[in-house]
């Protein structure tokens, strides 16, 4: 049926006002800030006023906020475009690999696995459904961001100040607009739905705990379209998990929810691990895991910013 005049000038002033908070958010947040100190996250709930209930909340994001600024020192703000996780995981990736060789001669092993996964990744993904045609210049994109970290850390000459600078051309490139954040975030959408696909069994029993709660019943390849594959859909913990088992790398994520602690000493922040590095050796085999990669992440309500 067709639309009525009326709610056909509703559409499009729903569609303008829509346009005008997208644009308002990107002329206010970049895609991932500059290094901020810990105390800019206590700072944002210490003035908040409003109702009973909005104000418990806030003592609790507040008591939050002061646990965490005794464990880290510095955040990194994301933009809150349902693409936060994706964003922060790629940008604290890249800032890891980089500033984690930059006292070695050449690169280290793990640089060489990670990158060997994404560079072999375009005919794996493809088995899973996606033509290479179509996904392509996505991949290309990620791995050139991969060959400009390994040329810097292969510098010669004055290897600081060639990872000082690259730091600087990944933190611009990766705030351009439309570009390669985007590129690389959407590329990294596919990597966690082909590791779903690849191995449903693993991945199904999160669906169907989710089911039970919202009575919608899904396969692995419906929720991947639906919650994956697009561009601005938020990430749960079963994508988190996936991507990072794709990838090989251990993500801790501390969740700050609000919630006011019992503990009289101020409390604490529940974090969880996901893709944790597996000691098959026992601990025997320490040169295998000191150059692991572990991301550490904030989460609050629908958001996820990148914390040091």
């Amino acid at each position: 049926m067709p639309l009525t005049d009326d709610a056909q000038t509703q559409d499009r002033l729903t569609q303008a006002q829509l346009a005008a908070i997208e644009n308002e958010i990107k002329s206010s947040q970049p895609l991932t800030s500059q290094l901020l100190p810990i105390s800019a996250l206590l700072n944002q709930y210490s003035n908040t006023s409003g109702n009973v209930n909005e104000q418990q909340q806030s003592a609790g994001f507040i008591q939050s906020a002061q646990f965490l600024s005794t464990k880290y020192t510095s955040l990194r703000r994301v933009r809150g475009d349902g693409n936060c996780y994706y964003r922060a995981f790629l940008y604290s990736l890249c800032e890891h690999l980089l500033l984690q060789n930059s006292n070695k001669n050449g690169v280290s092993n793990e640089f060489s696995r990670i990158k060997t996964t994404i560079v072999n990744s375009l005919k794996w993904v493809c088995q899973f459904g996606y033509e290479e045609m179509t996904i392509d210049v996505f991949y290309e994109e990620l791995v050139e961001l991969f060959d400009c970290i390994e040329k810097s850390l292969n510098a010669d000459n004055d290897k600081s100040a060639a990872v000082e600078t690259t730091k600087d051309e990944l933190h611009a490139k990766l705030n351009e607009e439309n570009s390669t954040s985007d590129y690389c975030t959407w590329y990294l959408r596919v990597l966690t739905a082909a590791q779903m696909k690849s191995n449903p069994d693993r991945f199904l029993p999160f669906l169907l705990a989710d089911e039970l709660n919202d009575n919608v019943m899904m396969d692995i390849p419906t929720f991947c379209s639906r919650e994956v594959e697009p561009m601005g859909k938020e990430c749960g913990m079963v994508t988190v998990a996936a991507l990072a088992e794709c990838l090989g790398v251990k993500v801790v994520i501390e969740y700050m929810d609000g919630r006011l602690s019992d503990n009289a000493a101020g409390g604490s922040v529940v974090n969880h691990v996901f893709g944790e590095i597996n000691d098959e050796d026992g601990g025997g085999n320490d040169d295998a895991r000191k150059d692991g990669i572990c991301l550490t992440l904030l989460y609050r309500p629908g958001h996820y910013d990148i914390l040091y």
